[in-house]
């Protein structure tokens, strides 16, 4: 147990350990690039949080949570992946936008579904398949 402590981990549960590793900086270099495609208050929107909290998070005035640590990280896959094939303004209006393929708006399949069939769909379209 000595050696736990000496390296900082102590008797810290492992679920605590997880909510450290959400607040990287990795998961907030994400951040800023999505504050930086979106705006602050439209990513705050997507990601249904206050106007402020991007912010807040991008500055490390307040941490981010292990569930909001994984919208970035989804979001800032798909827009990456939306930016391949349209520009910033459009991209968020497709996010935004029902879609015949997924049957709902992209952003909303992505917070309930994650990343992969909003994946699908912007490959979809970008193939020019229609559903």
């Amino acid at each position: 147990m000595a050696q736990a402590r000496t390296l900082g981990l102590g008797r810290r549960s492992l679920g605590s350990r997880r909510q450290a590793g959400a607040d990287s900086a990795a998961v907030r270099q994400r951040l800023a690039r999505l504050i930086e495609v979106f705006g602050n208050n439209h990513l705050a929107e997507i990601l249904g949080v206050s106007s402020s909290q991007p912010s807040r998070w991008k500055r490390g005035i307040e941490r981010i949570g292990a569930e909001n640590a994984r919208k970035v990280i989804d979001l800032d896959y798909v827009a990456a992946r939306l930016l391949q094939v349209w520009e910033p303004e459009v991209a968020e209006i497709w996010l935004r936008s029902h879609n015949a393929h997924l049957g709902a708006r992209p952003v909303d399949v992505l917070v309930l579904r994650g990343a992969a069939p909003v994946i699908d769909a912007i490959d979809a379209e970008a193939a020019g398949a229609y559903a």
